[in-house]
């Protein structure tokens, strides 16, 4: 039987207990994962998603979770319809994932947008 060798010099990988864990810690840990490059994209999409959402938050009520769905959906239409924010949000969620872009953007309506951003970058691969 050969003996397999694996180089772990470059890894990195740590156990903590910790009876509270804040916003920060979790952010700053997802933030610190990707490169610049990827955080970049990442920060560029969700800014373009974060504004679509606020534009659309004033236009439309977002009291209840059928108005909330309502404007995730009317959302959705719009990144659709705009070419150049579609495709921005599909390199994130490429680099990312739906998960990281949802850590950017900082409304509690992309909670209902992640299912549908989701479904989008399955279309698109």
């Amino acid at each position: 039987m050969s003996e397999r060798k694996t180089d772990q010099s470059q890894s990195s990988f740590g156990v903590g207990i910790s009876n509270t864990v804040n916003s920060q810690q979790v952010a700053g840990t997802i933030h610190n994962y990707y490169s610049p490059e990827q955080r970049q994209t990442l920060a560029e999409a969700a800014k373009e998603i974060q504004q679509l959402l606020d534009q659309l938050s004033q236009t439309y009520p977002t009291t209840t979770v059928a108005e909330k769905s309502a404007v995730a959906a009317k959302a959705m239409e719009e990144i659709e319809k705009q070419p150049d924010v579609k495709k921005k949000v599909l390199k994130a969620l490429k680099a990312g994932g739906v998960a990281a872009l949802m850590e950017f953007t900082k409304n509690p309506i992309v909670n209902i947008l992640t299912p549908m951003l989701q479904s989008l970058l399955d279309e698109g691969e």
